[in-house]
């Protein structure tokens, strides 16, 4: 039966009220993020301050993922200074903008109402809270997820200007594949999608998905060929992420009931209690279920079994399964609303149920705002329930060994670190002099984008001041690079009961060169087999 005129207008006045409330949603939260970094609760983390290292180098490739993460802060920190509101602003921009293309595909799948549910279940989570916040590898990985899920689903329309979703899709996919190698999965679990529906199967034998997968794989090109030059270094470090521990069955399934457990707690316990049933039922429920409701298990559930499953192998980060969310936060909006049917399902369907979520959603968001900010407040910062104990004191520690730098009158602009990745990042960006940083490792294989870049060359005996962890030793080869080291000072800084930054400040004098200490190094190695 056509809808009269009537229902047509309320139709369009009912999705425009839901637009208009998503809308103000997505901009009160985005307003709402930028103020909260404003405030500088907390330090960078270490992955944020060594990806700001990243981007004072811009490459095609770097240690361990590709290189958008580090143009994306190169080009906000050039615009704003080197300061961790410029390194965190575009965060929360990309995190704000991968939920609006949330909403825009669960509008196009059903309508506003859906969409503005989907996106405030998103929203609601301590996971998209802390993914755009922290400028990680995650804000723009999900950024560009979200919109291929959107591009993908509109080229698969066939509608007129299709074109022009095929060369989005393509262009989206590839930015992702330059963000996170794990984007591949869009092409991968896309693709299954279109074997196993049979409106869109005939898809499979046309070359337009193939020209769309093609090309977005070519943006790969210059990460690959930044990897040859580098002995394959990042398929190297990719490989070791899929590499289990020989541990008894019953561990395994305990690691992996962590890695579920963990999961409630990030994504609220409600939402993914729903997102759970939904995905489960709606697998049993697959040949049954509509074309768009196949689409979404494809790109939530369908993902989402796989890492499960590798979750039995070996223990897996808790951002792993992020971008399969979205699809399935659609599906379970689109369910609660009474567009979905699932068979056997033991939950009826109601709109209360996405009030309930979301409620206990912001709860568990507002204590995660509130925590870097009530713990000082409460005196609790650095104490043992104080979860961001390791992610405090960094700043103080760059200023107070830039300060005595200056005053032993060592302000070099350059040194060299021997205490690890975390130490080295978080001295470049917090030291006011933002120094070039070589990290000493006594590994034979790169473990980091610092043993990529090596260290210092053709020093013509240059002077290097040397941090090392207090109370350990500067290491011989490193040592003997040198006409002479002398220690300068012993920085500390307290961020807990029993728990400090301390480190050793030292100048070097005479650096003979970064392969005369490795080939002292190598030697050492050889004399000890």
């Amino acid at each position: 039966m056509n809808k009269t005129p009537q229902a047509m207008t309320a139709n369009a006045d009912d999705s425009s009220l839901w637009t208009r409330r998503t809308i103000w949603l997505l901009l009160g939260l985005g307003l709402f993020r930028i103020l909260y970094l404003a405030l500088d609760p907390f330090d960078l983390v270490h992955d944020e301050a060594y990806y700001w290292d990243w981007s004072r180098q811009l490459d095609c490739g770097y240690f361990s993922k590709p290189p958008m993460i580090a143009w994306v802060i190169g080009l906000s920190t050039r615009l704003l200074g080197d300061h961790e509101f410029a390194v965190r602003l575009p965060a929360t921009l990309l995190g704000t903008g991968s939920l609006a293309f949330v909403f825009l595909l669960a509008r196009r799948m059903y309508d506003a109402k859906v969409g503005f549910w989907a996106t405030l279940l998103a929203a609601m989570t301590p996971g998209n809270a802390a993914m755009s916040l922290l400028m990680t590898i995650d804000a723009p990985f999900l950024f560009f997820w979200s919109v291929a899920m959107y591009c993908f689903w509109r080229l698969l329309e066939r509608g007129e200007g299709r074109w022009k979703w095929i060369v989005a899709t393509t262009i989206v996919i590839g930015l992702g594949l330059l963000t996170k190698q794990t984007m591949a999965g869009m092409l991968v679990f896309g693709g299954l999608f279109v074997l196993l529906s049979k409106e869109d199967r005939h898809e499979a034998i046309r070359p337009t998905l193939y020209i769309c997968a093609i090309g977005a794989l070519l943006f790969l090109a210059p990460v690959l060929y930044w990897n040859y030059q580098h002995d394959w270094v990042t398929l190297h470090h990719t490989s070791e992420h899929f590499q289990g521990e020989p541990v008894s069955v019953l561990r395994r399934v305990v690691v992996s009931l962590e890695f579920v457990g963990g999961l409630f707690g990030i994504i609220s316990p409600v939402t993914f209690f729903l997102f759970g049933c939904i995905s489960v039922f709606g697998l049993f429920a697959f040949r049954r279920v509509g074309r768009r409701e196949r689409y979404l298990l494809c790109l939530s559930a369908l993902p989402m079994l796989l890492v499960i499953g590798l979750s039995l192998k070996q223990r897996l980060e808790l951002n792993w399964p992020a971008p399969f969310f979205s699809a399935g936060l659609i599906l379970v909006a689109a369910w609660a609303l009474g567009h979905v049917q699932l068979p056997g399902l033991f939950l009826k369907p109601a709109e209360w149920r996405l009030r309930y979520a979301a409620t206990v959603g912001a709860i568990f968001l507002a204590a995660t705002y509130a925590m870097p900010l009530a713990l000082p407040m409460l005196g609790l910062n650095g104490s043992k329930v104080d979860v961001l104990v390791r992610l405090r004191g960094w700043e103080e520690l760059g200023n107070e060994v830039g300060t005595r730098l200056e005053s032993h009158e060592a302000g070099s602009q350059a040194m060299i670190v021997t205490a690890g990745r975390a130490v080295a990042s978080e001295l470049a960006f917090y030291m006011p002099q933002h120094p070039k940083v070589y990290l000493w490792g006594d590994n034979q294989f790169p473990l980091s984008q610092y043993d990529v870049w090596g260290g210092p060359e053709e020093t013509d005996s240059q002077d290097f001041l040397l941090v090392s962890h207090q109370g350990e030793e500067i290491p011989l080869p490193l040592k003997m690079a040198f006409q002479s080291i002398e220690p300068l000072e012993e920085v500390e800084v307290e961020v807990g009961p029993n728990r400090k930054h301390a480190v050793t400040i030292y100048r070097g004098q005479g650096f003979r060169g970064w392969s005369v200490a490795k080939g002292i190094q190598a030697d050492q190695q050889t004399m000890h087999r």
